[in-house]
C-alpha cells in the first residue's frame, strides 16, 4: 500500500539560529494530529532518485489553524537543508506522517532530564510548550549543548522559561575543544554536569536527543551508573 501523502503550503520563515530555520507549514487536505516528540517526512524533489526523504520533528504543539512548526539546521552541501532554505512562502512540499514514539510520558511518573545536542533540542521545545501551560507535578531539566551561544536554538525562550516556571531548569553547555574530537569533549562536559546534578538519582527519567555518537555513549554511560537501558528514551537525527 503507497505512503498517504499530502502536500502543504509554505505559511512562513524565520531564522532562529544563524545555521537554524523555522518553517511553517499549513496541510493543504487533512489536518495532522501529532503527539510532541513526533516528526513527520518531507517528499523532497532532489537528489538522483527523488523524491529524497528527510524527517522532521515538530517544534511546537498542535494549533486549532493545523499549522506544523519545523526547525531545521543548514548542513554544509546537505541536499535536504539546502533545498529546504531555497523555499519561501506560497511554495508547496510533500509530506507524510506522522511517526515515532520519541514521546513524554503525559503527566510524567518521574522527574525528566532532556539532553539534547544542538537541534535535537527541537522535540523538546515541543514537549516544553505543551507541558509548561499548566502546572508541572514533577521536575524539569534541560541540558542543551551546542558549540556557540549563537548555536543554542531557542536559548533566550528557555531562560525565559526558567525564570517563570519554578520547576524548570535550564542548563546550556559549549565545550572546549581541547586536544579530541570535538563529539568527546561535548559528551564530557554532559556527563560531568550530569554527575554534578543527578549523581546518585535513579528516580529521573533521562531522554536523549542528538547524533548517534552523542546519544549512544551518554546512554551506555548512564547503564553504567544503574539506568535499564529500556528506560533511557533516545532519539537520533543522522
Amino acid at each position: 500500500m503507497a505512503e498517504p501523502t499530502q502536500d502543504a503550503v509554505i505559511v512562513r520563515v524565520r531564522d532562529v539560529t544563524p545555521r537554524v530555520r523555522e518553517m511553517v507549514l499549513l496541510p493543504s487536505a487533512q489536518t495532522i494530529s501529532f503527539v510532541p516528540g513526533q516528526w513527520i517526512s518531507l517528499k523532497l524533489p532532489v537528489g538522483e532518485r527523488p523524491p529524497l526523504n528527510r524527517a522532521y520533528t515538530m517544534a511546537e504543539p498542535e494549533t486549532p489553524s493545523g499549522e506544523l512548526v519545523l526547525a531545521f539546521d543548514r548542513v554544509h552541501q546537505g541536499l535536504g537543508s539546502e533545498y529546504l532554505y531555497s523555499l519561501k512562502p506560497a511554495d508547496r512540499v510533500t509530506l507524510s506522517g506522522p511517526y515515532g514514539n520519541f514521546i513524554l510520558p503525559d503527566p510524567p511518573t518521574d522527574d525528566v532530564v532532556m539532553i539534547a545536542r544542538y537541534t535535537g533540542v527541537v522535540p523538546f521545545r515541543c514537549m516544553l510548550r505543551r507541558i509548561t501551560a499548566h502546572p508541572l507535578s514533577r521536575s524539569i531539566t534541560l541540558i542543551l549543548v551546542s558549540q556557540s551561544l549563537s548555536e543554542l536554538p531557542y536559548h533566550e525562550e528557555f531562560l525565559e522559561l526558567a525564570e517563570r516556571v519554578p520547576t524548570f531548569r535550564y542548563e546550556s553547555l559549549l565545550p572546549v575543544i581541547p586536544a579530541v574530537s570535538r563529539e568527546d569533549a561535548e559528551i564530557q562536559s554532559t556527563l560531568d554536569l550530569w554527575n554534578a546534578l543527578f549523581r546518585d538519582r535513579r528516580d529521573v527519567m533521562p531522554m536523549i536527543c542528538g547524533t548517534k555518537a552523542f546519544v549512544r555513549p551518554i546512554r551506555e554511560q548512564l547503564r553504567k551508573l544503574g539506568f535499564d537501558r529500556r528506560n533511557v528514551r533516545v532519539e537520533t537525527y543522522d
